[in-house]
C-alpha cells in the first residue's frame, strides 16, 4: 500500500537558516553553496508508535528541508500498534510530503527493498526509526555526495543523553554495547562495514550490488543485513566513507541494558553470520573454545570490557552452533 501526503514545505535554508546551537558552531556551513543532488529518505518502521514521531519532528526541523526537497519513505512493516495510523496523522501536516509505504512482508530489508524501489533519489539515506537527527544532518549528507569520490557512506551515530545524568546507565551502556555508538576523530575516512542507523548509499552502488538479502535483520535473522550489504559493495569495488558531520543520536531502550537482551543479540549475530557465510561445525566448536577460556582468563582480572567482549563471542559462537545443528536435523 503506498500513499502520498503533505503541505506546504518549511521555509528553511541551509547556510541561512541557523537556529539550533549544533547548526551555529559549523561555520562551515555559513554561506555554503551546494548543489542539489536527489535524495530519498528511508525510514523502516514497525510497532513503534512510541517513537517514530519523535525522528519525523526531528526532520522536520532540518536546515535546507525547502531546499533540497528530499523524498521521505516510511516503509511500515505490517504494524499491530497505532503506528500506521500515526504516519497518516503526521502526514496531514509535515512541511513536505510524506511517501507511506504498508510492507507486509516481515522484516527490516524486506522494507527497505521496497522502499529502495519507490525511492527516487539519486542517493539513497537510510536512518533507523528510534533515532533523531542533529539539525545539520540534511546539509551534510548533501556537502558529502557533492564532494567525496563515495557511493556509500556511513554517518555518526551518538547515544541520545538521558534526560538527567545516571551513572548506573552510562555504566550499562558500556558493559553491554548494544545500542550502537559510531562516532570516531578526524583520522577516520573511510569504513569497511555499515550501521544501519545511519548511512546512505548511491543508486548507482546499490543497482550494482543488488537489494538486502531479505534473511537477515530485524524481523528475520536478527541482525546483519547491514553488515552483507556492506560487504557486497567492498566486493564490488566500492569505497565507503564517513560522514562526520551527519550526527544521529540513538534512543536508550532499558530493554537493551540486560543479561538476556545481550545474550540473545549475540546469538542472532551468530545465526547471521551461519547466512551470510557458512563455516563447518569444526572451526564453530574451536572458536567457542577459544572464547570459552579468553572468558576465563578475563573472568580473573578487573577488566569488565574484555570480560564481556569473550562472553558476547560465547554467546555468538552458540548461535552459529545451535544454527548448524538445527539445519543438520532439518535435512
Amino acid at each position: 500500500m503506498l500513499s502520498h501526503c503533505g503541505t506546504d514545505p518549511a521555509k528553511h535554508h541551509c547556510g541561512l537558516y541557523f537556529q539550533a546551537k549544533e547548526i551555529r558552531n559549523h561555520s562551515w556551513l555559513d554561506g555554503v553553496n551546494i548543489m542539489a543532488i536527489k535524495l530519498s529518505i528511508i525510514i523502516p518502521t514497525r510497532n513503534r508508535a512510541g517513537i517514530i514521531q519523535t525522528l519525523l519532528d526531528s526532520i522536520r526541523e532540518l536546515v535546507g528541508l525547502d531546499r533540497f526537497q528530499p523524498q521521505i519513505i516510511v516503509g511500515d512493516n505490517n504494524s499491530q500498534d497505532e503506528t500506521w495510523k500515526l504516519l497518516h496523522t503526521i502526514a496531514k501536516n509535515f512541511p513536505l510530503p510524506l511517501t507511506l509505504l504498508k510492507v507486509k512482508k516481515r522484516g527490516k530489508s524486506a522494507v527497505m527493498n521496497e522502499a529502495s524501489r519507490a525511492a527516487r533519489g539519486d542517493v539513497l539515506a537510510f536512518l533507523d526509526d528510534d533515532v533523531v537527527v542533529q539539525p545539520n544532518w540534511l546539509c551534510a549528507v548533501q556537502q558529502f555526495f557533492q564532494e567525496k569520490e563515495y557511493q556509500a557512506a556511513q554517518g555518526v551515530i551518538r547515544i541520545r543523553p538521558p534526560r538527567t545524568e545516571n551513572r548506573e546507565i552510562h555504566t550499562l551502556i558500556n558493559r553491554y554495547r548494544t545500542i550502537p555508538n559510531v562516532d570516531f576523530g578526524p583520522d577516520i575516512e573511510h569504513f569497511h562495514s555499515l550501521n544501519g542507523a545511519n548511512f546512505a548509499v548511491s543508486r548507482q552502488a546499490l543497482n550494482r550490488v543488488g537489494p538486502f538479502d531479505e534473511r537477515l535483520g530485524p524481523g528475520a535473522s536478527g541482525t546483519s543485513e547491514d553488515v552483507e550489504f556492506a560487504r557486497r559493495l567492498r566486493r564490488e569495488g566500492f569505497r565507503i566513507g564517513y560522514m562526520r558531520e551527519a550526527v544521529v543520536y540513538h534512543s536508550i531502550d532499558p530493554i537493551r541494558l540486560t543479561e538476556d537482551y545481550f545474550k540473545t543479540h549475540h546469538k542472532r549475530q551468530g545465526h547471521s553470520r551461519v547466512l551470510m557465510n557458512d563455516k563447518g561445525i569444526g572451526r564453530i566448536f574451536f572458536n567457542l573454545g577459544r572464547a570459552t577460556a579468553q572468558f576465563a582468563f578475563y573472568s580473573l582480572g578487573k577488566s569488565e570490557r574484555d570480560r564481556y567482549r569473550s562472553k558476547g563471542r560465547i554467546y555468538h559462537y552458540l548461535g552459529m552452533l545451535e544454527t548448524k545443528l538445527k539445519n543438520r536435523n532439518s535435512v
